[in-house]
């Protein structure tokens, strides 16, 4: 799959917004995310000025964002409050990057938005009964969780606050903050003993001042356990199925009971937890999901190599950093004869020939050296931080192992394989095409030559 292809489908899953804006204001790319949030198809979208999108008082604070990028080319972060015709608040995070052309000019910008609606709204409840911990602009992160525990439990003047997962029956204290109760995370506690299984019982937010008078608690193992006598929690629900909670605690009553401000306080905080677990699964999986799409792209599905795009990439990262201290060599090597074993006993036949033949090149090479299947019986050795001397050694090394390659049919018919080898050193102003067409040249030498060599460009 084409590179960028690839990067369009890893874009189209993401849940923070993409586009890409030309030099005119035009958009030219805008992923799902970002055409959704403008409430707009993609078709309706691309092609058109980034001015007949926005209202004109967005535009007009946008326009001076781009103009900058476009004058100075470099990239520009900041936050934007977003408010819409019907009423509706928007709190985003935006970064726009450059695009550069040959002559380092401005010629585009990528947009990267974030919208950050749901995490600013909790703060901004909690902001208007105290100076909350969270700054404007900061990701979303599990630490947030222990600064939320940590203001909670100042604010509500309780002993300890705790987020707790209960999987499989299992209670676990994940995050804690206390500074008069011996606990920390990690600790795991039988769940009936815990005033997290009186809020799941009632699937709801559960408070209580005077646990020893409230008949939910006067008899629980939690309370004859720990003895708190004022306790507020939350159910930490995570697509739809209760993933632990969010609980405050203190050994002694409270001067007052829990107000409703508190009450909903907790709440959002609960809400803020949530978004925080999931969010950090939904990047666990999306990067899981890119790694393993960029493992695939880059990977030759016959052998298990490195394919052409990674290689290609790969010599145009070698000739940037290696012929600096010393020369970075590249060898072109064809299998010989190869069309006349697909033609002789089928391509399956060719198939294990190509497969064997790789393993051998790729047993037979230093750590720093990386084979590269180039496409069809041609592969591409990457040599980094060496010589000619000590390649020639390597080199070698892999013609003798694939000569001494046997490929035993079930016919009985034995297939010897040998390759020949076309190899080149780096010079100073090298591009990837320059030094992979010498390369070729050699090998072309070495196929008319006698083959099963090696041949070095001159």
């Amino acid at each position: 799959m084409p590179e960028r292809q690839l990067s369009n489908k890893i874009l189209e899953k993401l849940p923070t917004m993409v586009a890409f804006i030309d030099e005119k204001r035009r958009y030219r790319y805008a992923n799902k995310a970002y055409c959704q949030f403008f409430n707009l198809k993609k078709a309706d979208m691309l092609e058109r000025f980034v001015a007949d999108v926005l209202d004109d008082e967005f535009y007009a604070r946008v326009k001076v964002r781009h103009d900058k990028v476009f004058k100075s080319g470099k990239v520009n972060s900041f936050s934007e409050t977003v408010t819409f015709r019907d009423g509706r608040k928007c709190f985003l995070d935006v970064r726009y990057i450059p695009e550069l052309d040959e002559n380092n000019k401005t010629v585009g910008l990528y947009a990267i938005i974030e919208d950050v609606t749901e995490y600013y709204a909790s703060v901004d409840l909690m902001r208007t009964i105290h100076d909350i911990i969270h700054k404007r602009g900061r990701r979303i992160d599990p630490a947030s969780i222990d600064e939320l525990l940590k203001f909670g439990v100042d604010y509500l003047d309780v002993d300890i606050g705790t987020a707790s997962s209960i999987i499989d029956g299992v209670y676990t204290i994940e995050w804690v903050q206390t500074a008069k109760l011996d606990l920390e995370a990690g600790t795991q506690l039988p769940l009936d003993t815990t005033y997290c299984s009186v809020v799941l019982a009632e699937n709801e937010l559960v408070h209580t001042n005077e646990a020893d008078k409230d008949e939910r608690f006067k008899d629980h193992k939690s309370f004859q356990t720990y003895g708190l006598q004022s306790y507020i929690g939350t159910p930490i629900v995570i697509n739809d199925v209760v993933w632990g909670v969010l609980g405050f605690a203190k050994k002694t009553t409270r001067l007052e009971a829990f107000s409703e401000l508190e009450i909903e306080m907790v709440r959002m905080m609960g809400t803020a937890v949530e978004t925080v677990i999931a969010e950090q699964a939904v990047r666990s999986d999306l990067m899981r999901q890119r790694d393993d799409m960029a493992l695939i792209a880059y990977t030759d599905s016959l052998t298990g190599l490195k394919n052409r795009s990674a290689g290609m990439e790969m010599l145009e990262q070698g000739l940037a950093t290696h012929y600096k201290d010393s020369c970075c060599v590249v060898a072109v090597i064809d299998f010989d004869h190869f069309k006349s074993i697909n033609d002789t006993y089928g391509h399956d036949v060719g198939d294990q020939v190509l497969i064997a033949g790789a393993n051998a090149m790729n047993d037979s090479l230093r750590g720093s050296d990386t084979v590269i299947r180039v496409g069809g019986e041609e592969f591409m050795i990457i040599l980094p931080y060496t010589d000619k001397d000590n390649a020639s050694a390597v080199l070698e090394r892999v013609r003798e192992a694939v000569e001494k390659t046997v490929v035993t049919l079930d016919s009985g018919d034995v297939i010897n394989p040998t390759v020949s080898i076309g190899a080149t050193t780096s010079e100073t102003n090298d591009d990837v095409s320059s030094i992979y067409r010498r390369a070729d040249q050699a090998l072309y030498k070495a196929k008319h030559a006698s083959r099963n060599c090696i041949v070095w460009s001159k």
